[in-house]
């Protein structure tokens, strides 16, 4: 098994939304360097889910921490909402082709 953070978001707008992906796209594998696999999928124009796999537990519960810190502190304007989930992976399928 895999420990696995997912999340939840609601933006406060499409741009915030936008913002938020930027961000992301760019800072994430810095922001969260133990994790194993780093995924954000656009829901709507303002909502979205992230998800994140790590090696260890210790990793896991340290990058929530980051994380539930910068969503409400720098990042706090962007959120309408947010709900978080922690688990572990126990099926993983790359299908390469």
């Amino acid at each position: 098994m895999t420990p696995t953070n997912v999340v939840s978001m609601n933006f406060k707008n499409k741009a915030s939304l936008d913002d938020f992906i930027q961000m992301y796209q760019k800072d994430s594998p810095k922001l969260y360097p133990d994790a194993e696999m780093l995924m954000f999928i656009k829901l709507t124009d303002t909502s979205a889910i992230a998800i994140s796999v790590y090696p260890n537990e210790e990793a896991r519960v340290n990058s929530k921490k980051l994380a539930e810190r910068r969503v409400s502190g720098e990042l706090k304007q962007l959120f309408e909402e947010d709900f978080r989930l922690s688990g572990d992976m126990v099926v993983k399928h790359i299908i390469e082709k």
